[in-house]
């Protein structure tokens, strides 16, 4: 009975050896990350992984594979999202289908991660764009409403909101939200520096 005792006691020591040094790689990822060295990040990424299948490790690696257009990328946050089913894996998955230009898909996606997060400005501000372009204008509106309502000084969404009022004809909707925007732009300056 010692012996098992023992050795489970040694596994257990392994494995958070392995996940500490795993999140030691990470954070060395993210600083490289930061600093724009995204190959050095993209190693780092890896070699964690293999330590622990950290799902930050993933979601930082697909970030990586996004920007970089990375053919791993699908692959990557496809392995984040069944680790978390997180928003976050979800956002960033619609982001590829858009930037390919899958709306279907993307539209898919942004309702998975408001499933999750219903008030998430980001997923809201995706979605009403995607709504915007497809002149579902009544939808887009509503839907950048919601964005607004959760995160006030998101500049595009008062931009997009200001868009569609100019285009259907609502010029008083239209001039509100170009002066919010002209605000916010005015807090960006003053407050730059601090």
């Amino acid at each position: 009975m010692r012996t098992f005792t023992s050795i489970i006691v040694l596994l257990f020591y392994i494995a958070c050896s392995n996940t500490n040094h795993a999140k030691e790689l990470y954070n060395k990822a993210l600083t490289r990350y930061a600093n724009k060295d995204f190959e050095g990040a993209s190693t780092l990424c890896l070699e964690s992984i293999k330590k622990a299948d950290l799902s930050d490790s993933y979601l930082l690696l697909a970030k990586i594979y996004f920007f970089t257009n990375n053919s791993n990328f699908e692959k990557t946050i496809e392995k984040y999202i069944r680790l978390t089913d997180s928003s976050q894996g979800y956002i960033l998955y619609a982001r590829w289908f858009i930037r390919n230009q899958k709306q279907d898909q993307a539209i898919r996606y942004l309702e998975k991660a408001l499933l999750h997060s219903p008030n998430d400005p980001v997923a809201l501000y995706l979605l009403g764009t995607i709504q915007y372009t497809n002149k579902q204008y009544d939808d887009a509106i509503i839907t950048f409403h919601r964005a607004f309502a959760n995160y006030f000084p998101l500049m595009q969404i008062h931009r997009q909101l200001q868009e569609i009022y100019s285009e259907i004809h609502l010029p008083e909707r239209a001039a509100k939200h170009q002066a919010i925007l002209e605000a916010i732009k005015q807090f960006d300056d003053s407050t730059n520096g601090e």
